[in-house]
């Protein structure tokens, strides 16, 4: 994660607010590492292979941005613990 990826999540809080903007980075994440195991699966990537994450939290604002609300509510609902 380098200083641009970082003024880009700055931005994308401005844009989305503090709950979607953790929503970004945890779908970026999640994106990305998803990307690297399967390029070393298939031996395009090796472990020391440098993967952008720009474009994977470009993916995740997208994401959130239109399925953002309902992935949040979803979390929320399965958190609620019965008593």
């Amino acid at each position: 994660m380098g200083g641009g990826d970082i003024k880009y999540i700055a931005a994308a809080g401005a844009l989305l607010g503090w709950a979607q903007v953790l929503l970004v980075i945890f779908l970026g994440a999640i994106s990305g590492a998803l990307f690297g195991a399967l390029g070393m699966t298939t031996k395009k990537l090796n472990f020391l292979s440098r993967i952008p994450f720009g474009p994977f939290l470009a993916l995740a604002t997208v994401i959130s941005i239109f399925f953002g609300d309902d992935i949040l509510g979803l979390y929320l609902s399965l958190m609620v613990v019965e008593q």
